[in-house]
């Protein structure tokens, strides 16, 4: 009974995160890739450019990943900006979440 109440207790912790993340405030992601960009040294026009180099790449991942885990916007609206394809936005969460 105890392992089942412990079980309960992480789905429901869980969901409450989720909807914290859902219904806060969002941060504009402007906004977000201005302050990536300044921190990394780049102008935000080139993190929505699809330039390959490795610090542009990884510019945009750290961008992926606030927008969508740290602020809760969806993959489609960061694709839009970053001007990437929505998987390309799943693929670049995870990479920012080790960056």
């Amino acid at each position: 009974m105890f392992f089942y109440l412990t079980g309960v207790g992480a789905v429901l912790q869980k969901s409450e995160r989720l909807l914290e993340k859902k219904y806060k405030p969002k941060r504009p992601i402007e906004e977000l890739i201005e302050f990536v960009a300044e921190r990394l040294g780049l102008k935000p026009k080139l993190i929505c450019s699809g330039s390959r180099q490795q610090k542009i790449v990884e510019a945009r991942a750290l961008v992926a990943y606030l927008a969508v885990e740290e602020t809760g916007h969806s993959a489609a609206d960061v694709a839009r900006y970053l001007g990437i394809g929505r998987a390309n936005v799943i693929r670049s969460i995870k990479r920012g979440r080790e960056i």
